[in-house]
């Protein structure tokens, strides 16, 4: 038993609609901080897979280039 659809709402046509548009002004980033903090990123992943090798020699060799 279902009841004959009923409107809600008075909804408005577009025309009808205002709109508008506030800035937000924000202080500017740090980007040389950003940058930093994408080398680094991107430094750790190269890290990650290069740790990942599958040979146990090749990991230690790996190691041992990472430090020097």
């Amino acid at each position: 038993m279902s009841r004959p659809y009923e409107r809600k709402t008075d909804r408005r046509s577009r025309e009808e609609r205002k709109y508008s548009v506030r800035a937000e002004h924000r202080a500017q980033p740090d980007v040389d901080l950003l940058a930093e903090l994408l080398i680094r990123f991107a430094l750790q992943e190269t890290g990650a897979g290069r740790a990942s090798v599958s040979e146990p020699g090749k990991a230690a060799l790996a190691g041992i280039r990472a430090q020097t």
